[in-house]
């Protein structure tokens, strides 16, 4: 499963095949001189994905010192990959190359990683994949945490329990654009059924279908129910298996992958302006911070992948369901 996602990418690297995959891609989204698009754009998108992949080979081998430099900038190059999917002029202006996050200064006493911030800017390469990739608006200026964006990668559940920072979830079954919900899920949010139902339509837009003796069944959007791209449910990549958050301001609205770039950013940073912490926290392992950094890079640098492939192979499997209209 660790290879699952550069098995899938590998797919891309003929020009022949990407050139046709973008032209798919460019006439189902209405996309005018989608021929020409795809010609400029095919070896532009394999170069993405080879760098990246060079990235991430290095990544692997490399010592947890420099290993969160080399898996952020390998997210990027595959972010911008999938830029191109829906976005054949991308970079079409300066504003869209920088990584559009900043940190907060840190305090030189007392600074946990854990309860760091970072904070979305108005331009730059999250806010543009934000926008293009993800069609998300109102997260201009956003502030996000460590903890709110490490309680979406639900593999990283077990080292937070252990740490005894409780991230209450409860599993999901997911068929389709059906999910449903275990009948004590309501009970998490001290709300009776009706509420909650209430709740998660009206915050959610899922769709109240029934009610069940095991729980809840919900509709929801095709994208809202793929790990890729839900904002809402949790994929766990290990176990296979969709978790739903148990607390009410687990919300972010917020694909996991862009959880897992905000937070490769901050660490990039950290490994390369913050070198007193960052060596002081790998040679003593004084706080919990180091263990769940540890499990964080052990994470994604198999599942960022997965899901940039998930992302572009979804794109293929609609352009084939199109052609059989």
């Amino acid at each position: 499963m660790q290879d699952k996602g550069w098995k899938d990418l590998k797919l891309f690297y003929s020009v022949e095949t990407a050139q046709h995959f973008l032209e798919m891609v460019y006439k189902n989204q209405g996309m005018e001189d989608a021929k020409k698009n795809s010609y400029k754009n095919g070896e532009r998108f394999i170069f993405f994905l080879k760098h990246a992949e060079s990235f991430y080979k290095q990544a692997k081998i490399a010592t947890l010192e420099i290993k969160p430099i080399l898996l952020f900038y390998g997210m990027a190059q595959l972010l911008k990959a999938c830029l191109l999917t829906t976005d054949p002029s991308y970079p079409s202006h300066t504003s869209v190359l920088a990584h559009g996050v900043t940190t907060r200064k840190r305090k030189k006493q007392n600074y946990r990683f854990y309860e760091d911030e970072v904070k979305i800017q108005r331009n730059g390469l999250c806010m543009h994949v934000i926008r293009s990739l993800f069609q998300l608006s109102g997260l201009e200026d956003e502030r996000f945490n460590m903890k709110q964006l490490l309680a979406k990668i639900p593999e990283i559940n077990k080292v937070l329990a252990f740490q005894r920072k409780p991230n209450p979830i409860v599993k999901a079954a997911v068929e389709d654009r059906i999910i449903k919900l275990p009948g004590e899920t309501p009970n998490a949010y001290n709300m009776s059924s009706k509420r909650f139902i209430e709740h998660i339509e009206y915050h959610l837009n899922w769709s109240f279908c029934r009610e069940e003796k095991e729980g809840m069944v919900f509709s929801a959007a095709h994208k809202e129910c793929r790990p890729s791209t839900s904002t809402t449910l949790l994929y766990d990549l290990e176990q296979d298996g969709y978790y739903f958050p148990a607390e009410r301001d687990h919300f972010l609205k917020l694909p996991e992958i862009l959880a897992h770039y905000l937070v490769a950013y901050n660490l990039s940073m950290i490994a390369r302006y913050e070198t007193e912490w960052w060596y002081d926290l790998l040679l003593q392992s004084a706080s919990d911070d180091y263990v769940i950094i540890q499990q964080f890079l052990h994470i994604v640098e198999s599942k960022f992948p997965y899901y940039i492939a998930e992302l572009l192979l979804q794109k293929k499997e609609n352009n084939k369901k199109d052609q059989l209209i």
